[in-house]
């Protein structure tokens, strides 16, 4: 059986501890209940002396209080919440089944913060209905969508769009458009301009480099060093 990290049920616990009890090997533990070592080895720290799998199930509900477990059964988009997946850097992850009939694993925050009406989550199958097996979408139509995207991360002050998405490095506002990594100026140029290709490097006249706004765009190089920065590509 493959080693895999999972969510272990009393039955599971049961069957561990009956075999720590009898003084079975680890590995031999970790084969016949199809489990990662590191599973293990958590499962026997949550018992202060020998292990127990109703102490260990206790342990386990205490650290799931913080879990909302309404949230079964519930829509988030095309996707149905089954059951609880697993815990992993501090994000809750839940099973869902799709409306294709597909089921994937996603995180809480996810559901929260990324679903909505325009942008309803999915396995993945709207993707690929949009843009998948040839089925390429209209240049038109993938502007104005990526445009209505980029929108959502927009902040004005003075004038200017502040870019409250990702920054690489912490300073250099990226996004993608067309399957390729780029600065936000250098997509939004191309939006407004319906380029497909751009090498140049993408500039604002007003100075500040977290600006996307169409109109303090511009190919040309200003005079201050602080006005421009090199796109990382």
């Amino acid at each position: 059986m493959k080693k895999i990290n999972r969510v272990l049920t009393i039955e599971d616990r049961r069957k561990i501890e009956y075999l720590l009890h009898s003084k079975t090997k680890h590995k031999e533990i970790i084969k016949e209940i199809g489990i990662h070592q590191s599973t293990l080895y958590r499962e026997i720290r949550r018992c202060r002396d020998a292990y127990n799998a109703e102490e260990a199930q206790e342990a386990v509900y205490r650290s799931y209080s913080f879990i909302d477990f309404d949230i079964i059964g519930k829509r988030f988009g095309l996707l149905t919440v089954l059951e609880f997946a697993n815990i992993y850097k501090g994000r809750s992850w839940w099973k869902c089944r799709c409306d294709c009939g597909k089921e994937c694993v996603i995180a809480r925050k996810i559901m929260n913060e990324y679903c909505s009406e325009k942008r309803p989550l999915s396995c993945g199958c709207i993707a690929k209905q949009a843009g998948g097996s040839g089925k390429a979408v209209p240049l038109e139509e993938g502007h104005l969508a990526k445009f209505q995207d980029l929108l959502r991360f927009r902040k004005i002050k003075n004038k200017c769009w502040i870019w409250t998405g990702y920054r690489q490095k912490g300073k250099c506002p990226r996004t993608s458009f067309r399957s390729r990594s780029m600065s936000v100026r250098r997509c939004m140029y191309m939006l407004i301009n319906g380029l497909t290709e751009l090498d140049e490097n993408v500039h604002t006249t007003c100075g500040n480099l977290y600006c996307f706004n169409p109109e303090h765009l511009t190919l040309d190089r200003p005079l201050k060093r602080h006005f421009y920065e090199v796109d990382f590509d």
